[in-house]
């Protein structure tokens, strides 16, 4: 996931986290649809259980923006540089 938040497509939609010290009002103003949480993930057998972290309103706000974007042609350079979008 760590990969996927950094290196795809999906980077500005899903963000990425491992830091045991988090909570929910760490997420407020979060740009993306979701936060993925590597501690509190639970793996058993062939059973996952993610833990994913968002703000409402900014994350799903942000998300439109991008969306009206891309349908509009409109790409602006960002750092680290996107991967390709199809």
């Amino acid at each position: 996931m760590r990969d996927v938040s950094l290196n795809s497509q999906l980077q500005r939609q899903i963000d990425y986290t491992s830091s045991t010290e988090v909570v929910s009002t760490d997420f407020v103003g979060s740009r993306s649809a979701g936060v993925f949480d590597a501690q509190a993930t639970i793996v058993n057998g062939n059973h996952a259980t993610l833990y994913v972290w968002y703000d409402n309103e900014m994350g799903y706000s942000c998300q439109v923006v991008r969306i009206a974007q891309q349908m509009a042609g409109i790409n602006y350079q960002s750092f680290p540089p996107e991967a390709a979008e199809h």
